[in-house]
């Protein structure tokens, strides 16, 4: 029968009963016998049970880690030291914190020639697992490399599978399928055999991913569900994660979106390190883009890259800011898609410098030289004639790599210049569009009131005849509020066609605003009261320094606007004051009021037609004329506005000469 010690029954009841029970109560007494040990054989023994915790509980590891190697220095003790660095640096890179996991692990003591037991081994063989995740694959391959043959240093089988596993890993990377299935099933047999059940999950899950890229996706589908499965059951949470998300990818290509989000979601709920978190992140964004949602993919991709770059893996900050560049692309914020554009060719430039893809054949290549040499150990000639071929296919990888290289910045440059191209195309359209219905409104506009007045001779003549004085009375009202939308309009025309070739006279002079009001209010009189409207009008004397011909306009526009929004029986409040900094002019309606969404665009290059109270027509001309004359005479404009309520504008003029810079007229 199998003794099971203390310790090994705390990993069954992790396992399989602490959803039932305190979680706490286990890893406090855990800690508890972590800071009682004192001697070197105590220390030694608490150190020996790091390596099991680390596959079920990597944080608490991490804790007891840091107990012991403080132990350890007390101790005085670098071998010990080493050991307690060995597992808080792994437990490190397990919970997703590469960087600080480098650190620890780079602290290693080297002395009296033992630093190449497996100690060692593994402790390159976790560093190089860091630098992975963090995109330095140069680095990763080196360190690598110097585990080739660490299995044969060790009988333990949870390492060898664990070494195989991510050997297949790294050739799945490079999409190099063929060596990584070898790999993954040479894997996954030693995990069975050992009865290792987190090996087996994980190794599940990766072969999943293998065949999923190898389009295989019924197999792909199998082998994940079988891996979540076993990982829900022995309480994997981080492998489970994996396996949802994995399982997300494989319905996001079979186009089945709903699976895919609920898979993404249950993986972001249950990730348990932030590389899990940035993964699921990303591939939610991916999700959101893909069906249209660009805010929510802006949001997510952002998350994504805030916690990519705070833990400095680059492949995630790649994919992050590609999402982001091309939602902002399709919402039409190109400024900010040609920013983020531009960060996502930065970090792909600086992740093809990496050479990954060389570095990870010269993997393949030492590795299978290392094969080759165990096997052929007599045979010199063989050795060096099978060298010559290595370096010979290894020059012509290189000069492929260089050839892709080039082949990839040529495409990026050429990618380039269609966005400027399509940008500048696109608001080509927008100008052409603009003009068309600018066109098409003042044709439509100009028609109205000619239409009012066709037939207006003979009517009178009817109405003479038949002595109807009060249709005559009211003909003649028609054709006055005709002529008056004409005259208006033709005049915005005017100032607009000056305004558009710089010829706009400017004489500025000191002028008083409440005549110009006074003067306005009076040639709207007629349909002031036609409409029933009550002018309050303030009679403080406002002095304002502009030109006389401008400011009228501005004055006329918005009292215009003010009349034909209004209801009938309305109100409209127009006061000038004079005040320490300048003159403000404030001209408010109890109208039908603005939209939002025009509200944002009111004094922009777009004109739209809107319909007043009664049906009267306008398309907004006015408005861009009074903004331009506003400027013209270095004043500034605001307006709030509701629906149904009302607008009201804000604007404020320079009441002196000082200060002022002087336009003369050009034309």
């Amino acid at each position: 029968m199998l003794r099971i010690s203390n310790y090994r029954l705390y990993l069954v009841f992790s396992v399989f009963f602490l959803p039932c029970l305190s979680v706490d109560l286990f890893s406090q007494s855990l800690q508890d016998e972590a800071r009682m040990a004192t001697s070197k054989d105590q220390v030694a023994t608490e150190l020996s049970k790091l390596e099991l915790l680390l596959n079920t509980d990597p944080q608490l590891t991490r804790e007891i880690s840091e107990i012991l190697l403080h132990k350890a220095q007390d101790l005085d003790n670098d071998l010990l030291e080493n050991e307690a660095k060995l597992w808080l640096g792994a437990s490190l890179s397990s919970i997703g914190k590469y960087d600080s996991s480098i650190i620890v692990l780079d602290s290693w003591s080297m002395h009296n020639g033992k630093e190449r037991n497996i100690n060692y081994v593994k402790r390159n063989f976790h560093k190089a697992v860091s630098h992975y995740y963090l995109g330095e694959y140069s680095t990763a391959v080196d360190l690598f490399l110097s585990t080739a043959n660490a299995h044969e240093l060790t009988e333990e089988p949870k390492f060898h599978g664990r070494y195989f596993r991510v050997l297949g890993e790294v050739y799945r990377a490079a999409d190099n399928l063929n060596p990584a299935l070898e790999n993954l099933e040479k894997a996954l047999g030693i995990c069975e055999e050992a009865q290792d059940t987190i090996g087996v999950a994980a190794t599940l899950n990766r072969l999943g991913v293998v065949y999923y890229q190898k389009e295989e996706h019924e197999i792909a589908e199998k082998l994940l569900l079988q891996s979540l499965d076993i990982s829900q059951q022995a309480g994997l949470d981080g492998v489970a994660a994996n396996n949802f998300n994995d399982l997300g990818e494989l319905y996001y290509a079979t186009k089945e979106y709903e699976k895919c989000l609920a898979l993404y979601e249950r993986a972001l709920q249950m990730a348990q390190d932030e590389s899990t978190r940035i993964n699921t992140l990303n591939n939610i964004a991916r999700l959101d883009w893909n069906l249209g949602r660009f805010s929510e993919a802006v949001n997510r991709a952002k998350e994504a890259l805030a916690l990519a770059e705070e833990m400095n893996i680059l492949t995630y900050k790649v994919d992050a800011t590609k999402i982001i560049a091309d939602s902002y692309e399709d919402m039409g914020k190109y400024v900010d898609a040609t920013h983020f554009y531009n960060i996502y060719i930065n970090y792909l430039e600086t992740l093809f410098e990496e050479e990954q893809t060389k570095q990870i054949v010269e993997l393949e290549t030492q590795y299978q030289t290392a094969q080759k040499e165990r096997e052929i150990e007599n045979l010199q000639l063989q050795q060096l004639a099978e060298k010559e071929r290595q370096q010979l296919y290894l020059i012509g990888l290189i000069v492929v790599a260089l050839f892709l290289l080039i082949l990839l910045m040529l495409f990026v440059q050429i990618r380039r210049n269609n966005r400027k191209i399509s940008l500048q195309n696109h608001k080509l359209e927008e100008l052409n569009a603009s003009k068309d219905k600018f066109f098409s409104i003042i044709a439509h506009d100009l028609r109205s009131p000619m239409i009012a007045l066709q037939g207006v001779g003979q009517k009178l003549e009817y109405f003479i005849r038949k002595e109807k004085q009060e249709k005559i009375l009211e003909m003649g009202g028609k054709i006055d509020r005709s002529i008056d939308q004409l005259n208006h309009l033709l005049n915005n025309l005017l100032h607009w066609a000056a305004s558009q070739t710089q010829s706009v006279p400017y004489k500025p002079e000191h002028i008083d605003l409440g005549e110009i009001i006074n003067e306005n209010v009076e040639l709207y009189k007629g349909l002031i009261e036609s409409k029933g409207i009550k002018i309050e009008q303030s009679r403080n004397k406002a002095m304002v320094f502009a030109d006389r011909n401008a400011l009228s306009a501005i004055v006329r526009n918005l009292l215009s606007n003010a009349i034909k929004f209004s209801l009938e029986g309305g109100r409209i409040t127009v006061c000038a004051e004079e005040q320490t900094m300048g003159t403000t002019l404030t001209i408010k309606d109890e109208g039908v009021g603005i939209e939002k969404v025009k509200l944002q665009s009111l004094f922009g290059n777009s004109t739209f037609s809107t319909f007043g109270s009664m049906g009267e027509r306008g398309f907004g001309l006015g408005l861009k004329l009074t903004k331009e004359f506003v400027d013209l005479n270095k004043g500034t404009i605001s307006v709030t506005s509701e629906p149904g309520k009302g607008t009201c504008f804000v604007l404020g003029f320079p009441s002196q000469a000082k200060g002022v810079e002087r336009r003369l007229d050009t034309a």
